[in-house]
């Protein structure tokens, strides 16, 4: 028994350390990701919900149809002549005095088919269907506005893991740069060529480029977890990413004004929120119509008998025509609480503009400091790299100091890694500006540049 939950145990631990990793392109993250988020799944649902309101107003213009059955036993009078009635068979002795008041036990079957169908309800049917179409559109506007915010969250995610990958890299040959000059000041020390501060200054040049090296480990770590998280990874997918090169995306060609223009048009949930406060209003107006003249058409069919079958047939059928003539004023104040939620998304409406002019204005500053960054950053790691080589040459020669070239090394890394940080903010300000415009879908993420 021992050996066997050893087994067992050694062989849950050997199925932890192999999970099942799958390599994900930046389309096909996307792609699971829609599938798998946590908020992919709220939005289908709620969409499914929608239509489901949807039917349920279609089905009230619908006729009903019941059916029942029912079995009696009675010695009251008036049940044994009623049943005599229903079963047709009165004759001159169930009027004697005598069978009246003493009918003995009456046995009566009755099975009963009932249609009701609404025909005229005073726009109430009408004005319901209204409020479940846009209600299915209010859903499909929020859920599509989800599925836009994934997107970005895992565009940004993805490019995420690229540069912290790009900046470990940055960190591994930093680190090698400042052994090599450690081994370099330590051995002039042993000859006495330089001072002893000059070894220690490598030495904690060193120290401080494996402490970055160790964060930027970290940092891949974070990257690729938050990645997971935005894809809504099972716990036992590992995640992996292809080696792709960072790509500069391009500044877009349009305008802030047209980006403006083109957010307040085609935002899927100002769409979905328009749509909210048409259903509002089409439910008020459903609420005040219940209080109009209602026809509905009836039809029934029944059969009687003493054992449970059909025999005896009775059919009827009629219209009936209703006018609420007063319902303690429900019917108003349920419209009336309808229209003044309206009011209330109208109002919220106004600020969700206010809101989405902010994020693309953000976004498209963003972008755009972030592109001016890039050419500061990419023109710094030219001079950088002249100014290391210069300075090895010089050290190399013994005209300058050890410090002079730790410096320009780490002057280095800094442009590295401000090229990189302006790489990373130039795919995720276009995506957030493409999510806070309300043009990001899967179809269009190569057009946008950070497609892989």
């Amino acid at each position: 028994m021992k050996r066997l939950t050893v087994a067992l145990g050694i062989a849950a631990l050997f199925m932890a350390s192999h999970a099942i990793a799958r390599p994900f392109t930046l389309a096909q993250a996307v792609d699971f990701a829609l599938t798998h988020n946590s908020m992919a799944r709220l939005a289908k649902a709620r969409g499914a919900a929608a239509q489901a309101e949807l039917r349920l107003a279609r089905d009230q213009g619908l006729p009903e149809a019941s059916v029942s059955y029912g079995y009696l036993f009675s010695d009251n009078p008036l049940e044994a002549l009623s049943a005599e009635l229903e079963r047709r068979q009165v004759s001159a002795a169930a009027f004697t005095p005598s069978t009246l008041n003493h009918p003995g036990i009456t046995k009566l079957g009755t099975a009963t088919l009932s249609l009701s169908w609404p025909l005229y309800t005073g726009g109430a049917i009408h004005e319901a269907l209204r409020a479940g179409r846009y209600g299915r559109e209010a859903a499909q506007g929020a859920a599509q506005r989800i599925r836009q915010s994934i997107m970005a969250e895992v565009i940004q995610s993805y490019e995420g893991v690229l540069v912290a990958r790009e900046a470990l890299v940055v960190a591994r040959k930093a680190v090698a740069a400042a052994r090599r000059h450690a081994r370099t000041a330590h051995y002039l020390y042993a000859h006495g060529r330089i001072v002893r501060s000059d070894a220690l200054s490598a030495d904690v040049n060193l120290g401080a480029n494996e402490g970055m090296l160790a964060e930027a480990r970290g940092n891949v770590r974070i990257a690729m977890n938050n990645l997971a998280t935005a894809m809504g990874a099972p716990a036992g997918l590992a995640i992996t990413v292809p080696h792709t090169p960072l790509r500069v995306v391009p500044m877009p060609h349009h305008s802030l004004a047209a980006f403006y223009r083109e957010a307040l048009s085609d935002r899927p949930d100002i769409k979905s929120l328009r749509a909210e406060i048409d259903a509002l209003r089409a439910r008020a107006q459903a609420a005040r119509d219940r209080s109009s003249f209602q026809v509905r058409l009836t039809a029934q069919s029944q059969w009687f008998s003493e054992i449970p079958n059909l025999r005896h047939n009775a059919w009827t059928v009629g219209a009936v025509i209703s006018k609420s003539l007063y319902d303690g004023d429900r019917n108003r104040d349920r419209a009336d609480v309808l229209r003044q939620r309206a009011a209330e998304l109208e109002a919220r409406l106004a600020g969700l503009r206010a809101r989405i002019r902010n994020h693309v204005t953000r976004a498209f500053d963003d972008m755009r400091t972030a592109m001016t960054q890039y050419r500061i950053a990419s023109a710094n790691v030219i001079r950088a790299r002249q100014a290391v080589a210069v300075t090895q040459v010089r050290y190399g020669e013994g005209r300058t100091i050890l410090l002079s070239l730790l410096n320009a090394e780490h002057g280095l890394v800094q442009a590295r890694e401000a090229r990189l940080a302006s790489l990373y903010a130039l795919a995720a300000n276009r995506a957030a500006l493409a999510a806070a415009c309300g043009s990001l879908s899967r179809q269009t993420l190569a057009s946008l540049g950070i497609a892989s």
